[in-house]
Parts: structure tokens; C-alpha cells; sequence
């Protein structure tokens, strides 16, 4: 990131197209790769727009708009990944379904989980036991409230994949929004067992310690998760909510500022201190 603003600093007024200097087709595709590789996004994302400008009719003009959507959903322009992706969709699902996929995630990113959950449904009827796909469009049910949904696309991978990591996380997921905080447990237990350095279940089995009330091992857990990663801002926000449980109300409000200092909004924040004033 400090590399791209003083990039952009210390070229003053120029503007995007003036800094793009290539004129064909193949040349600004080209350098949109290039712009990626040295992390200027928005560089790589005016050149992949001039391109597609100048050939409106050229046929890779569908994996462009996939790489369009995808730049700007690393830009935080999601509504033009929306329209970027829909374009690739209309253009290349027949033959790549995974083009859907990847505006199913954006949805997912956008909350819109029906959205999502009706992409993922088109591709799997295209590719009934792709993994990836059932246990993301699992989650979105999850988030949708569908649990029995969720519950039976992860129990469909078991069918097929009886080992599937995916299937014990998600199960877990399901466990712990139902409230069988036990069942839960055992799953991230066995999990954390596989991949002891995954600071992400240690963070997701210390919510199962808190929601069951076992304050002590839960701070162990989300201890140990932001020492493996101490950039992920939600885990603050859990290490608050497991501070205020212990009365810890002045380290609680340094981690809710660590947290807002990583980009958790603050308006998310606000209602938690007003929840444990």
C-alpha cells in the first residue's frame, strides 16, 4: 500500500490515461498485467477499461471483464465489480461457470446472500460435487438463516468426501449458530489438531468458549490467535467482548480502538461500548 500512494504522489497531476502510454489491444492487456505485478491496481484496472474501449468486439473481452471485477473488488468499488462480473457472466458462463462463482462471492461480500446462493445453485447444477462451491454457498445459507440448508449442502460433500476439512468447518459453523456449542467444540477440536498454526480456528473456537461462558479458556484461545496473527481486526472485537465478560472494562476499549485503528467501522464499535456501559 505505501508503495502504490507514493507512486501516485509523486507523479502530481497526472492523470491515469496519460501514465498509459501502450496503444493496442494486446499492449494494454499486457501492461494491465504489469500495473498488477507492481500492486497498482488502479493502473492495471484504466488499462484493462481502454482495452476492452478499443476492441468492444474482441472475444477475450469476457476474461477481461472477470479480471475488471476483480481489480475493482480489490479497489472497494464493488458496484462496478457487480457490473464488471454480470458482463463476464453474460459472456463466458456457458463455458466457465467459475466466472459466476466469483460474482457469487461478491455477492456474498455485499451481503446479499440470495443473490449468491442463486449463482452458486446454477453452477453446481453444472458441477454437482464441487467442493468449494457447496461449502460457500453453505455459509451464505448460514448467513441467510437457512441452517437446514447449510446443514445439508456440508452433509452432501460427506457423501463424497468423507474426510472433507471444509465439511467439519462449515458443520461447525452450523453447530455454533444453532447453539450445540459441544458439537462445535469437538469439530474445532479436531481441526486445531490438523492445523496448529490456523490462528482462524483458534479466534472461531474462542467464540465457542465465550458464547458457552468459559471466559478463561477463551482469552487463552484469542490470545494465542492474535499473537499468530495480530492484523485480523475482528479478533479484537471478540477479545473485547471477552474483556467486558471479565470486567476487564479498560483493556476492552484498547481493543476496540486496535480494531477500529484495522478497519472495523466505528459506528460497530459504538454499539458494543453502549451495549457494556
Amino acid at each position: 500500500m505505501l508503495k502504490k500512494i507514493t507512486f501516485v504522489v509523486a507523479l502530481g497531476l497526472a492523470s491515469l490515461s496519460d501514465l498509459i502510454v501502450a496503444q493496442t489491444y494486446d499492449e494494454l492487456v499486457a501492461k494491465s498485467c504489469d500495473f498488477v505485478e507492481t500492486d497498482s491496481i488502479a493502473q492495471a484496472e484504466e488499462c484493462l477499461k481502454q482495452a476492452m474501449r478499443l476492441e468492444p468486439a474482441n472475444p477475450r473481452n469476457g476474461l477481461l471483464f472477470q479480471n475488471l471485477g476483480t481489480l475493482q473488488r480489490q479497489l472497494g468499488k464493488l458496484g462496478e465489480a457487480e457490473m464488471s462480473y454480470s458482463c463476464a457472466v453474460a459472456l463466458l458462463s456457458d463455458e466457465m461457470p467459475s466466472v459466476r462463482a466469483n460474482r457469487a462471492q461478491l455477492y456474498a461480500e455485499m451481503s446479499r446472500y440470495a443473490d449468491a446462493i442463486e449463482d452458486y445453485t446454477v453452477i453446481l447444477q453444472r458441477e454437482p460435487q464441487n467442493e468449494t462451491w457447496l461449502y460457500e454457498r453453505a455459509l451464505c445459507r448460514l448467513m441467510a438463516g437457512d441452517t437446514i440448508g447449510a446443514q445439508e449442502d456440508l452433509e452432501f460433500i460427506d457423501t463424497f468426501n468423507p474426510n472433507s476439512a471444509k465439511s467439519r468447518l462449515g458443520m461447525a459453523v452450523v453447530y455454533k449458530a444453532k447453539g450445540e456449542l459441544s458439537m462445535a467444540e469437538d469439530l474445532y477440536n479436531a481441526l486445531i489438531e490438523a492445523n496448529p498454526n490456523s490462528w482462524s480456528l483458534l479466534r472461531d473456537r474462542a467464540e465457542v468458549y465465550y458464547m458457552g461462558n468459559r471466559i478463561g479458556a477463551a482469552l487463552e484461545d484469542i490470545d494465542n490467535s492474535i499473537r499468530k496473527n495480530p492484523n485480523d481486526p475482528m479478533s479484537y472485537v471478540l477479545r473485547a467482548q471477552i474483556r467486558y465478560a471479565r470486567g476487564d472494562r479498560e483493556f476492552a476499549r484498547r481493543d476496540l480502538n486496535t480494531a477500529i485503528e484495522k478497519g472495523v467501522p466505528q459506528e460497530v464499535v459504538s454499539r458494543l461500548i453502549e451495549k457494556y456501559r
